[in-house]
């Protein structure tokens, strides 16, 4: 047969003064909890501050390994240019739209039609 066992309620203070002393501790530790939430995270060398900057620091260098590449590439052009005379001549007629003397350059327009 079974035996139902009596259920165990939580035991409150017997008087009013001590229940306030618990409520009181209760909040006064939730609000240290606030205050040290609120300083280690939200302040100006906070964790969330600490994000950002890891963050920035993070599209910096991505910026900075773009700009490398970017180096690199006009680098080449630049050798390029001064050891290919071809290549500068290239360059300087369809870029610039230079011409050797005695030459007459003729730029052609391409019309198109507009629709009716």
């Amino acid at each position: 047969m079974m035996t139902m066992r009596k259920r165990k309620t939580p035991k409150r203070p017997k008087n009013s003064a001590s229940w306030f002393r618990s409520k009181l501790a209760w909040v006064l530790m939730l609000l240290v909890l606030v205050f040290l939430v609120q300083a280690f995270v939200f302040q100006d060398e906070g964790l969330y501050r600490l994000y950002q900057l890891k963050k920035q620091i993070k599209a910096s260098e991505e910026r900075i390994e773009a700009l490398k590449v970017e180096n690199a590439r006009l680098e080449a052009e630049r050798q390029r240019l001064l050891d290919d005379p071809e290549y500068l001549e290239k360059v300087a007629r369809e870029k610039y739209r230079m011409a050797k003397p005695g030459e007459k350059v003729y730029r052609v327009i391409i019309e198109t039609k507009k629709e009716q």
